[in-house]
């Protein structure tokens, strides 16, 4: 079940860091939580994206980087769900996953041995927070509900909903 009161904090954060010109595109959003993070976020299309995945974060030693497919039909929520995964401070994909894309068929099995992790279910959880992350901030991005409060407005009403 996705925690609607986590998503809802990360997404007012969010708004609450941006700056000026930042409140008003998804671009001056990702520049925000760049800035918050310390590390350059770079959002590009990546044509070399597999089949199936709309978007990914990529996290390098120095950058971020959200990439989203060149055919994608949604672009901006594709990237807000991304920034989602980075927001919520997810840790990605599981390596088998990579593995598996990665190696030949005949070796499946024996990465599936030596990666073998727990059976709970964590992925899909991250992906559904997600869903709701990049849901809540396009939403309150197109409303523009979030330009006119001040940041002492938008910090007691944080603390009186929690």
């Amino acid at each position: 079940m996705t925690d609607n009161s986590t998503v809802a904090r990360a997404v007012d954060r969010l708004f609450r860091i941006a700056e000026g010109d930042e409140l008003r595109s998804l671009t001056g959003l990702a520049e925000a939580l760049a800035r918050d993070r310390g590390r350059p976020l770079v959002i590009s299309e990546g044509p070399d994206m597999p089949a199936r995945v709309f978007g990914q974060w990529c996290r390098h030693s120095d950058h971020d980087e959200v990439k989203y497919a060149s055919w994608v039909h949604a672009r901006e929520r594709t990237i807000a769900h991304e920034l989602g995964h980075i927001a919520l401070g997810h840790i990605g994909r599981p390596a088998i996953d990579v593995a598996i894309e990665a190696l030949p068929p005949e070796s499946h099995d024996l990465a599936m041995l030596m990666l073998q992790r727990d059976c709970d279910d964590t992925r899909s959880q991250e992906e559904a927070d997600a869903e709701a992350f990049g849901n809540l901030l396009l939403r309150r991005l197109k409303s523009g509900r979030h330009i006119n409060r001040s940041p002492g407005i938008r910090s007691r009403l944080d603390e009186a909903f929690g």
